[in-house]
């Protein structure tokens, strides 16, 4: 899991991001919440899931994962003990079916520790004749935090916190952690195209020479090439399909809101990025409160905010305010919208007027109770389909919603309350989503530094 306050990656912004994570954190009142940090440890500490298998079919086996993504397997029927390496403070103490056993699905049901820290677990399984219509999957890593290539479960992640799929089914991950960009191929093949795993930098170059400091953000065009927000370098990189890194506009390290082009444009931490049809691109100036366009050429400007002044005022070009921009989506009308804090998502026309989406806050699913240190700043990701239907989740919920061009909203993947990943039929479970990428019936989800797919999402 993340540590206190990285999820924004914003220096300047840090002190606001701790004091708002602060206010989400409540005092306990269920004791299968681990709430060390925001009950002063008065609350019964979860120590150890202790359950029962049934139903499981012989010579099969489950991937059980709890929400602080620690992992085990049960292979029979039967009474286990698990005893993770740790918990989330703040969430209830959950285990979740990572894998399902194949032709079965199983389902967990978790209870409250008793006065020993146990959490009870019931899981029951039961063959499946027919395939689910929808379902939600492990694609690649979940099962441990680290850089290795591989097919699937082999692969790990390091905090992946953004996704970009293509047409022909490549999803592309910003993995912020380890410096580097990945490319799950189909059948969840993992390989690292750009970057070196753990060493920071913000050289140009091909493949593991090419260097990288915290991206946060990424997006494709129809030609395949992709484009990162370089987060901790303050710049905007381009990835050709030849696999050649350049710097298109950005200084590295220097910090502002100048317009110009190239390097005489500057960042603050940018984050979410977005190209359209004319390969224009869009960037969450994270650290400057603004949105900016970049033409094709590197020519920089400013497409919506004012530098430096939070708000959130509806209106045109620098007449709109934003509260923290961090994701970006963009429909095929070209219309952006913007995760703007933990709560508010913005909608700018191609014209530039920014309008707020009347979703209320409650709808999120966000955890109220969640320590402070267990996740950072609470954000919001988005995706978009090329009708202008939006997907969203938050980093602290475990669900994600759909929001209509009509504006009716719905939960099409997860259930509040329920904090482990959970496979199988729609609506399963998710835990701590950080990021989204939708590509015709396919919607990809980063979840416990790995990637998980819903396959025909409602």
């Amino acid at each position: 899991m993340k540590s206190v306050c990285l999820g924004t990656l914003v220096r300047l912004q840090a002190a606001a991001a701790c004091a708002l994570v602060a206010s989400f954190v409540t005092a306990c009142g269920d004791d299968n919440y681990n709430d060390n940090v925001s009950c002063g440890g008065s609350c019964v500490q979860p120590t150890a899931y202790v359950g029962s298998v049934s139903g499981l079919a012989t010579g099969q086996s489950a991937t059980l994962q709890d929400d602080f993504g620690n992992v085990t397997i049960v292979a029979a029927n039967g009474s286990f003990t698990f005893a993770p390496l740790g918990f989330v403070a703040g969430a209830p103490a959950q285990l979740g079916v990572l894998v399902q056993p194949s032709g079965q699905d199983c389902t967990v049901v978790n209870g409250s520790p008793n006065g020993a820290g146990h959490v009870p677990v019931t899981i029951t399984c039961a063959t499946v004749s027919t395939p689910p219509t929808s379902s939600i999957a492990l694609y690649a890593g979940m099962e441990a935090v680290g850089a290795a290539d591989g097919t699937g479960a082999a692969a790990t992640f390091n905090n992946p916190m953004a996704l970009a799929a293509d047409a022909s089914g490549n999803v592309y991950v910003a993995d912020t952690f380890n410096n580097t960009i990945r490319k799950i191929a189909a059948g969840g093949v993992v390989t690292t195209i750009s970057g070196s795993a753990g060493t920071f930098g913000s050289t140009n170059g091909t493949g593991s020479a090419a260097l990288f400091a915290r991206p946060s953000g990424i997006a494709v065009d129809a030609s395949g090439n992709l484009y990162v927000s370089d987060t901790a370098n303050n710049t905007i990189r381009e990835i050709s399909t030849g696999g050649v890194v350049t710097t298109i506009a950005g200084s590295p390290i220097a910090e502002g809101s100048s317009n110009g082009t190239g390097g005489a444009a500057l960042f603050d931490a940018p984050e979410g990025i977005a190209v359209d049809g004319s390969g224009n691109l869009f960037v969450a100036d994270t650290g400057n409160l603004l949105i900016r366009k970049i033409a094709p050429g590197g020519i920089v400007t400013t497409f919506a905010g004012m530098a430096g002044i939070s708000g959130t005022s509806d209106g045109t070009g620098a007449g709109a305010l934003f509260q923290f921009p961090q994701s970006l989506a963009i429909d095929g009308s070209g219309n952006l919208y913007v995760g703007d804090g933990p709560t508010t998502i913005r909608k700018i026309s191609a014209a530039g007027v920014v309008t707020t989406l009347a979703v209320p806050a409650s709808s999120f699913g966000q955890l109220s109770g969640l320590g402070a240190a267990s996740l950072g700043y609470p954000q919001l990701a988005l995706t978009a389909d090329p009708a202008g239907d939006v997907y969203v989740t938050g980093s602290n919920s475990t669900i994600v919603l759909k929001i209509a061009q009509s504006g009716a909203v719905t939960t099409i993947v997860g259930a509040n309350g329920q904090y482990a990943f959970n496979a199988g039929p729609l609506p399963g479970t998710l835990s701590f989503a950080q990021a989204l990428s939708v590509q015709g019936t396919s919607l990809y989800i980063s979840v416990n530094s790995g990637v998980a797919l819903v396959q025909n999402v409602p």
